[in-house]
């Protein structure tokens, strides 16, 4: 199965985008529950654990523009048909007043906002395609304002 380019992740945020706006990076995260919360499902029965964790894991397509970083809450990731539940979007000029958090490891790339209207955490797996570590970075690298912790 042949990767995902960067060029298909952008590709679902072609209406959201405004005139003249275009995508510079973009990305794949998920938010999964506590740790400890998806050992005791997989430990009360694995079958059962294993469709709670799935629902319970949020999808998100994470683009930076030349404006604004948006994020997209989808259903499952088909690019061509992405199922939206639901849209955030921050400027790139409110990031130095919202308090985030972000850190890049061995195999996640994670950043948090802390908005109390828009909160939004996830964590971007190096390996799911080609640029998502290099495009999560380079999104941390503006919600921290240049500054993500190692």
């Amino acid at each position: 199965m042949a990767k995902i380019t960067r060029d298909q992740l952008a590709g679902p945020f072609q209406p959201y985008l405004q005139p003249g706006e275009t995508v510079q990076s973009a990305a794949y995260g998920v938010k999964q529950p506590n740790l400890l919360l998806l050992i005791v499902l997989i430990a009360l029965a694995i079958l059962p654990g294993l469709i709670a964790v799935m629902l319970l894991t949020k999808n998100y397509l994470v683009a930076l523009t030349d404006r604004r970083i948006l994020v997209l809450r989808v259903k499952n990731l088909n690019l061509k048909t992405p199922d939206v539940k639901e849209v955030i979007e921050y400027s790139r000029d409110e990031f130095p007043g919202l308090e985030a958090k972000t850190s890049t490891g061995g195999l996640f790339t994670h950043i948090a906002i802390k908005d109390k209207d828009r909160p939004f955490v996830a964590k971007f797996h190096r390996a799911f395609s080609p640029t998502n570590r290099e495009d999560a970075m380079a999104i941390a690298s503006v919600v921290s304002g240049g500054v993500t912790a190692a």
